[in-house]
């Protein structure tokens, strides 16, 4: 096979501005020529495309592929074993990032969500689920000694507990923000109830509001526990959740 740019852009379903690309960079360079001068594929540059489509396949960066393809710095079977793990990994993240999406998802569903409301939380609430497996890990950890707290942080693992915190937080958050712009009471109280339901619901929220607390704690996980919060709905969660385990506990 002995065949120009064109005729070989066709025959492997690409480009012409990309064999170019390649051979730019030195990943597939031609070395026969036609009369005329112009560059020659042959079954050598098939093979080596070939093996460029697979690299790719396997999710390298063509950098790498060229330094893959030239030093060898691995073997097949070394470059293979990594890939399945950088692979795995980011299938991980995709499917927690898939979780966060489904959550919001069934917020947005939930009898009572009012729909432009929540779109006002919604960097929030994706921030906290976005944080939380890290967060219970970190509990789980500082709580290594303790099997009935270890047993209970297992509770947010399932899928109903799950909906019914994430539904609360809603409602707290909505809370929240309606007593900073009316100073009503009577939302104050609301916020109380809505404390009170979570605690009843999950009981060692006390323990984990408390160590977050601890400066010590905070300043080795800040990366953790550093959620997005506007500075006044912040303030005013931390007052109010500070109150009512002060005043009950």
């Amino acid at each position: 096979m002995e065949v120009t740019i064109g005729q070989f852009a066709k025959f492997v379903d690409t480009t012409i501005r990309t064999l170019r690309y390649y051979d730019k960079m030195g990943l597939l360079s031609p070395r026969k020529f036609n009369k005329s001068g112009q560059k020659l594929y042959t079954r050598l540059e098939w093979e080596r495309y070939q093996q460029i489509t697979i690299y790719k396949l396997l999710g390298l960066s063509l950098k790498e592929i060229k330094e893959q393809m030239t030093n060898q710095p691995f073997t097949n079977r070394e470059l293979l074993l990594v890939q399945k793990q950088l692979i795995e990994k980011k299938q991980e993240e995709l499917n927690e990032t898939l979780e966060v999406i489904k959550r919001m998802e069934r917020l947005y569903k939930a009898e009572g969500v009012s729909e432009d409301e929540l779109d006002e939380f919604a960097f929030i609430m994706l921030d906290v689920f976005r944080r939380e497996k890290r967060q219970i890990q970190v509990f789980e950890d500082y709580f290594e000694s303790d099997s009935h707290l270890k047993k209970q942080l297992q509770l947010i693992h399932d899928p109903d507990f799950q909906e019914r915190m994430d539904r609360d937080l809603w409602y707290l958050l909505q809370a929240i923000r309606k007593a900073v712009r009316s100073n009503d009471a009577a939302e104050r109280d609301d916020i109380q109830d809505i404390l009170k339901e979570m605690h009843s619901l999950f009981p060692i929220n006390q323990q984990f509001f408390y160590i977050v607390e601890n400066q010590d704690f905070l300043t080795k996980h800040n990366k953790d526990f550093n959620n997005y919060f506007p500075e006044n709905i912040a303030n005013y969660l931390y007052k109010e959740m500070k109150s009512y385990y002060d005043d009950k506990y």
